[in-house]
């Protein structure tokens, strides 16, 4: 049922030759022409037009990261953290209010699914992001020289990211220590605390629904800087061996599907899309044992893995609100949060006053 759709989106210009890997490739907001808007368009156009200056800093080494989907661990010569603000401060509730804005240069007709229907189907899916005590994401400078801050579609990868930007840093301080001890160089007490002081040591994990996630990465360049979508390690490495390509555009999702495959939802029968390869595989495969179960005249083999298919969440996000479309079973497409993403949500938002605040910045350089 997907085989029309799944060609389209391979054609569309978003996917630009399939997909590619994180390796610095930078893709421009154009790609993603859907703009689930979060705040007003006078709003944004305040937030655009101002950049803040940090005035706090804290020097460190330099450190090297290993690829461009690293970059929490990497820093320039020195690295900087600082507060930032942003011009405004929107509602601390962001998970709960976020607004459905409309579709950049459209007009008012709808697409198959509507941009209400779009962003409740949305919300369901928890992202990830990297904040401090307060809420206040973090921004890092890529080697596209890009202030970016990172969605993560699943728990384990934003925590993943985080360790390794802790440990980095430690090794950091550690070896910048180091060297100056044996340099003898003097350092005043105030550069014996800066020194000593790991930008991501008050950083946790908290939870955005992908409904604000999509908003604010489709919004591309707001204040001088990005917000980001990002896939684990390795369900980027399933897509591309199931696509058969090299490379994934950062910022893009692939999303995995069976053709035919149905889920129940409520009371609907629906297409799902899943985030994560063996979440679908696992998923089929139990439906095919239980319909043997039911059906001993159909001898389907349960041990023949799925037929697996990628597409990626932009572009599926374009053609499902794209005025004009026909393709009927648009309608019936769900986005599969991965399986433990809405306990791990649950279980960061638990006590927290503010779980994502706009108004403010850190920035590490």
């Amino acid at each position: 049922m997907l085989r029309l759709f799944h060609l389209f989106l391979l054609s569309n210009a978003v996917l630009a030759g399939a997909l590619s890997y994180y390796h610095g490739t930078d893709v421009g907001s154009s790609s993603a022409t859907i703009s689930l808007q979060r705040f007003s368009e006078s709003h944004v156009e305040k937030y655009n037009d101002i950049v803040a200056e940090s005035d706090k800093s804290a020097r460190q080494q330099r450190l090297e990261a290993t690829t461009r989907r690293e970059i929490l661990a990497r820093t320039a010569s020195s690295l900087f953290i600082g507060v930032s603000p942003l011009g405004f401060s929107p509602s601390p509730s962001l998970a709960a209010d976020a607004a459905v804005g409309s579709v950049a240069s459209r007009g008012n007709e709808e697409g198959m699914v509507s941009q209400p229907k779009l962003a409740s189907l949305l919300k369901r899916v928890p992202t990830f992001a990297i904040v401090d005590a307060r809420g206040v994401p973090y921004f890092v400078v890529g080697e596209d020289a890009k202030l970016t801050s990172y969605f993560f579609l699943s728990y384990g990868e934003a925590k993943r990211i985080l360790d390794v930007a802790i440990s980095s840093a430690d090794r950091a301080i550690r070896e910048t220590k180091k060297e100056m001890k044996a340099k003898k160089v003097a350092l005043t007490k105030d550069d014996e605390d800066e020194l000593g002081i790991n930008p991501w040591k008050n950083a946790r994990i908290t939870s955005v629904p992908l409904d604000l996630a999509v908003s604010l990465a489709s919004k591309g360049k707001l204040a001088g800087a990005y917000f980001r979508l990002a896939s684990s390690e390795s369900d980027i490495e399933d897509a591309l061996a199931a696509d058969g390509s090299d490379d994934l555009p950062e910022g893009k999702v692939p999303l995995f599907y069976v053709e035919d495959m149905t889920i129940t939802d409520g009371d609907e029968v629906v297409s799902p899309l899943y985030f994560q390869k063996d979440q679908l595989i696992t998923d089929y495969m139990r439906q095919v044992a239980k319909k043997n179960t039911n059906n001993a005249g159909d001898r389907t083999k349960i041990s023949v893995p799925p037929d697996v298919k990628v597409t990626e969440l932009f572009a599926t996000i374009t053609e499902m609100i794209r005025p004009g479309g026909d393709d009927e079973e648009l309608k019936t497409l769900r986005f599969v949060a991965p399986v433990d993403s809405k306990t791990k949500a649950e279980q960061c938002r638990r006590g927290e006053k503010e779980p994502f605040r706009l108004g403010e910045r850190l920035i590490v350089l």
